[in-house]
This record gives C-alpha cells, structure tokens and sequence, in this order.
C-alpha cells in the first residue's frame, strides 16, 4: 500500500511537472545577441555576446540555444556543425528563477563580407528531461568584414612606378607651408616672407623660397571578366577573392601617400566609387571592396568605353592601377591612349600568356596566385 502511495505521489509530482513545464519554460524567457563591434578586418578576433534572462520564478534547468550563422565566421572552443555556407553554433544555459546569464565567445572573420547572425534556436526542457518546448527566433545582427590587404611585394610598387615620369599638372602658386630654403631677395615679396638668419649669414636680404605641390590622383580598375570575348562570364570565386585582396594593398599604398583614389570594376551592374585621401574615404572605399560580390554583367571594353568613365572619371587621374585576369590587344591600346594623356598606367595580371617584354613599356606586371588551403 504504501508502495502504491509512493507511486501514485510520485506520478501525479511528474504529471504535474511535465504540465508546469510544458507551459511555462519558455515563456518569460528572453534572448539577446549582439557583436563586439560592427566592422572589422579580415583575420581579426571580436567577440560576440550572447545574454538569456529568465524572468519568472520558475526555474529552467536546461536551455539550449543554436545560433545560425556564416560558415566564415570561425567560434573558437565551440564544436558547431556546418551544413553548405551556413554554422550552426549550439550553447547551453540553466537558470535560476529571475537570473541572467551572459556568455562572451571569441570570433575568428575568415573572409570579407556582410555576416548576419540569422536566427536562433531556442529548447527549454524540465529536470527528468521530459518535456521539449522549442521556439525559434529571428536576429537583426550583423557586421562588416574589410578585406585584408595582399601582400604583393614592394618590388612591385615602387615610389618610380607610382610617381613616374609623367605629366603632372601643378598648382600655379607656390605651397606656403613647403619651404625648400632660401633665395635672394627680389623686391616683389612681401616683408613677413624674409628670412632673416640668411639674411645675416649672407649679409643681403634673403626670402623663404617655397616649393610646388601637385596631388596625385589615383584609379584602381579592377575587370570581373574571365575572357575577352563572348559573354562576360566572372572571374572565378578564388581569384575574386585575390583581386580584392591586391586592390586592398594598391589603396593603403595610395592612402599611406595620401593619394585620392578612385575605384571602378565591371561587376555588380558596374561600380564607380571615389575617395578622397583622409582616412574615412580610404574606408569608404574598403567597404566597397567587402561588398563586391562574384559576377560581372557589363563587358569590360564596353565599361571603358563609356563616356563617363574613360572622359570624365580618368580625366584628371595620374595613376591608374589595372587589376585584371587577362590583357588583350585592345586594353593594350587603351593604356597606351592613356600614357599619351599623361597618365602612368601598371597592370597586375595572372594571365601567363600575357609577354612581359610588351607590357613593360607601359607598366610593370604582377602575377597573382591562388592558394587554396
């Protein structure tokens, strides 16, 4: 009898249990998710924050969330399961009545681009472990990936390239705040410009003598196309990824010389970004690289032949950077209309059946190669 008591209390405390559980696990539970930061390099560590509050009195023994995410970015200490291009990234909580819990995760960007957490996946469960109430919920958190710069060599990019022997124009009037020393005293210079320790060392009067200053403006091409001709298919996803990266290193080179610079490319519909040299153009324009995506619906002579570009947006440039994975006879004659203008134009290409000799006359060339890991 007393067995059967024991039996039937403990059936109904399960009964019950189950009925409380099933109910109520879930419900005053909330779930935040959030990055460290909202933009970041590739390669870089960051963390992201995951936070569940348990607003009741009632307890909630096991609850196990699972993040779904990019398979780019990379959890450490964290076993998730992948499927095609997305993680899945699982934690689990239990919380005492009217508790929260924080957990902070290290995260690894192993690729540009735009990530956003997508959704999570919430189980609530009893103390025997026989009830499974799941809710499911949709997450506005993402953050920005910048491609990291290529190494492509300093070989390659000399201060002779980039400011070679070309035609410059300059500014009419002298820079006041360059001064390249001392010259004789003309007459036509006002008093506040004499420099008086030359003029004492000299015994006659002497003025400061300040230098010219032009601003080199810079463009970076970069070709999605994978052939001159027929359709203009796009350069292979891995290459894509090499061309951005080498782009990346031509704009910090441009930046660290305080060069404006100008960005364009036959892929996404065709894109022309410009960019001053101060440090929040210079971001402006590496977002524009995390974004470009693998394809290419413009035929690259057709998007050099448009009035806009090639008169209007190449007009006033002193470089111009060709970052393509092929060079046909026509390119070779759109650079050398471009050198006639004045302008120092260099190719970087994977193309190894390009010949060097008849490259260098009118820039040098760079061979990019993808190493798959």
């Amino acid at each position: 009898m007393e067995i059967f008591a024991v039996l039937l209390i403990a059936g109904i405390v399960i009964v019950l249990e189950h009925y409380i559980f099933s109910h109520y696990v879930l419900r005053g539970l909330t779930y935040t998710v959030r990055f460290s930061t909202n933009e970041a390099m590739e390669g870089d560590t960051f963390e992201i924050v995951e936070e569940i509050v348990n607003d009741k009195h009632l307890p909630v023994p096991w609850v196990k969330t699972e993040l779904s995410t990019s398979r780019w970015l990379e959890f450490s200490g964290t076993q998730a399961a992948r499927a095609s291009d997305t993680r899945f990234v699982p934690s689990v909580f239990s919380l005492r009545p009217k508790q929260k819990c924080t957990r902070t995760r290290q995260v690894t960007a192993l690729k540009r681009g735009n990530f956003k957490l997508e959704s999570v996946s919430i189980v609530g469960s009893d103390l025997l472990g026989l009830v499974s109430v799941s809710r499911a919920l949709n997450i506005n958190e993402s953050i920005r990936i910048l491609p990291a710069p290529y190494e492509i060599g300093e070989g390659e990019m000399s201060q002779e390239e980039l400011y070679g022997e070309i035609t410059a124009r300059r500014f009419i009037c002298d820079d006041p705040f360059l001064i390249s020393g001392a010259r004789e005293y003309t007459g036509r210079e006002p008093m506040n410009r004499i420099h008086w320790n030359s003029t004492a060392h000299s015994a006659r009067l002497m003025v400061f003598n300040n230098d010219y200053t032009t601003q080199n403006r810079a463009a970076i091409v970069m070709n999605m196309q994978k052939k001159p001709i027929g359709d203009p298919h796009p350069i292979i996803v891995g290459d894509t990824e090499t061309y951005i990266k080498a782009a990346a290193f031509i704009l910090d080179m441009l930046a660290a010389h305080g060069a404006e610079t100008g960005f364009y490319s036959n892929g996404s519909g065709g894109i022309h970004e410009q960019g001053g040299p101060d440090k929040e153009d210079y971001m402006k324009l590496l977002r524009v690289l995390s974004d470009i995506r693998n394809e290419c619906d413009i035929d690259f002579r057709t998007f050099l032949e448009q009035t806009d570009t090639a008169d209007i947006y190449f007009r006033d440039r002193t470089d111009i950077f060709f970052i393509t994975p092929y060079i046909d006879e026509w390119l070779l004659g759109f650079a050398r209309m471009m050198r006639k203008r004045g302008k120092n134009v260099i190719f970087y290409c994977n193309d190894d059946s390009v010949n060097d000799s008849r490259i260098i006359r009118i820039g040098r060339v760079s061979r990019f190669y993808y190493m798959n890991d």
